[in-house]
């Protein structure tokens, strides 16, 4: 609510500037008075656009080293990842009961997040409370042609936050896939 408010201040403000700046003009002041003036409005409006933005340090994912294990001919590295809740608020998110790795993607071109096959998957919304974490493993196909102790890389969560209205089947795959809001961890060099 106390952005609300503070937006709302900064809207007033950017808008009784832009009242002088029409007064200004009405008595043919000099330019460099309207530049002047123009300039502060144009910074105020950016301090109103970024307001309404999420901050990403509000939530943040930390991964470990992890093993890397042999599995049918394929290297995986398994990775543990934690998101954390740094708000005061519980965090309502979307996940796939069975597919939730497609929320995951790692910033290395010789790794690749895999999940597992299932019959079932449905959108579900999962919530973290203030201050907690939720870790889950990430299995990442590790190429053929890198040598593991050249890896580094860092994993991405693509954070799709659900309003207390929203419901499971409100989900919209297609935002999903534009991964508009990820959260980086830390980097893992060998």
């Amino acid at each position: 609510m106390e952005n609300l408010c503070l937006t709302e201040s900064l809207a007033s403000l950017i808008k009784r500037s832009l009242q002088i700046a029409e007064r200004y003009l009405q008595t043919n002041k000099t330019k460099e008075n309207m530049t002047r003036i123009l300039i502060i409005a144009v910074l105020l409006f950016n301090c109103v656009t970024f307001s309404q933005t999420t901050k990403k340090e509000n939530y943040t994912l930390r991964i470990i080293e992890g093993k890397v294990i042999k599995e049918n001919k394929q290297i995986f590295w398994i990775t543990p990842t934690t998101l954390t809740n740094n708000t005061k608020n519980t965090l309502r998110y979307y996940s796939m009961s069975c597919s939730w790795q497609d929320f995951y993607s790692v910033s290395s071109n010789k790794l690749q997040v895999v999940g597992k096959g299932c019959d079932k998957n449905i959108p579900t919304i999962l919530t973290l409370a203030p201050g907690k974490s939720r870790t889950v493993k990430i299995r990442l196909l590790i190429s053929k042609t890198i040598d593991t102790s050249e890896i580094k890389f860092k994993i991405g969560f693509n954070l799709m936050k659900v309003s207390s209205t929203q419901k499971e089947l409100d989900f919209n795959s297609i935002e999903q896939q534009k991964k508009k809001n990820i959260i980086w961890s830390n980097i893992i060099s060998k």
